[in-house]
């Protein structure tokens, strides 16, 4: 749909629907909302280099948090007492990384969380009425990605962390990630030199590309070493700790536990840590674990844990300093870039002796 058949729909005229979309004070509520309708239910999309020629810059850029869970409804952050940033070792050094960052550059930065498919909508009224110059989105999914590649089409100036960079062969934006394949590479592999041959492994929320990458990681490592990939001692959690917790009780519950897990993100290490206490293991001794993130806690958790170190904060600041300089140029660039992943060896894995083996 065009502008003018906008106009035409609402019997407005083109410049009262422009002064709409652009936020320009004289224009009475009732109007606005009228229109602000319309656009959403004819899913009317103002192009945004059309737009830019009319103003200047807001020099506002909006980081975009999303934890969508279709099959929770309310959210169970919104149903409880739970919080998403607070505390959080992923989001919260990232939106601490922007806003310095951002602030650096002399950008303000909004931040907004998306529950729901409906949350992620909003978001497109925040570049239509010219309340944000461009976006930072952390942590998308498969479901999500078509509402973003349209901004990237109309125009907005987008940065993805967490995203496959696969897409950007049709959707040009800046796409920047972990190393997450050749993190959990390295933690497998250290598993196998203790002699490990049993390794299960705690996945996260399966349709982030964090966990898939770091899950084909570990697949790839097993199967060159010959090992299989065992139903019984393979987990699915979701980043979190109940589900770390969970994680536990169903893999060492079998009749044959495995000697060691890779748990695919530390928060996650802080439930089973505490499953294995209740059931009366210790690590390393009976199980070694070995997680990934290198989280500000890692090291004091108790024994200290041996996990994959990446720099959340270098991650966001580096996408924050693309997505600024993309707006300062008005060209939105087509970027690819990747964080290593090391291996800090703390005291969570053990070697396996002959006698474990044999156990």
């Amino acid at each position: 749909m065009r502008s003018e058949d906008l106009a035409k729909l609402l019997g407005l005229s083109r410049s009262t629907i422009s002064r709409v979309i652009n936020n320009y004070p004289d224009i009475p509520q009732a109007t606005r909302d009228k229109v602000w309708k319309a656009i959403e239910e004819h899913n009317y999309a103002p192009n945004a280099s059309a737009r830019k020629l009319a103003g200047v810059k807001n020099k506002m850029i909006a980081i975009i948090l999303l934890d969508i869970k279709e099959d929770e409804e309310p959210h169970h952050v919104k149903a409880t007492e739970d919080h998403l940033i607070h505390d959080n070792p992923f989001f919260s050094p990232i939106i601490n990384a922007v806003s310095d960052q951002a602030n650096k550059m002399d950008y303000y930065v909004l931040i907004s969380i998306a529950y729901s498919k409906k949350d992620l909508k909003k978001v497109q009224s925040l570049f239509y009425q010219k309340l944000i110059d461009g976006a930072i989105f952390v942590g998308t999914q498969e479901a999500e990605n078509e509402l973003i590649f349209n901004l990237i089409e109309q125009k907005h100036y987008i940065a993805m962390i967490d995203t496959s960079e696969a897409y950007n062969t049709k959707h040009n934006a800046i796409y920047l990630n972990v190393d997450n394949y050749e993190g959990s590479v390295k933690a497998v592999s250290y598993l196998l030199e203790l002699g490990h041959t049993s390794i299960g492994i705690i996945t996260g929320n399966i349709n982030k590309l964090s966990a898939i990458e770091r899950l084909a990681g570990y697949k790839a490592t097993l199967m060159q070493h010959g090992i299989e990939m065992r139903k019984d001692a393979t987990y699915h959690g979701d980043f979190t700790e109940n589900s770390g917790y969970e994680g536990i009780k169903y893999i060492l519950s079998g009749p044959n536990p495995p000697t060691a897990i890779f748990v695919s993100n530390d928060t996650m290490v802080i439930g089973a840590y505490k499953a294995i206490s209740e059931l009366g293991l210790r690590v390393p001794e009976d199980i070694s674990i070995i997680g990934f993130d290198n989280s500000f806690f890692s090291s004091y958790l108790n024994p200290s844990l041996t996990t994959i170190d990446i720099s959340f904060t270098d991650l966001a600041k580096r996408a924050t300093k693309l997505l600024i300089e993309s707006i300062e140029q008005e060209q939105q660039r087509g970027i690819i870039e990747k964080v290593n992943a090391t291996l800090v060896i703390r005291d969570s894995c053990k070697v396996m002796n002959r006698e474990d083996k044999t156990k």
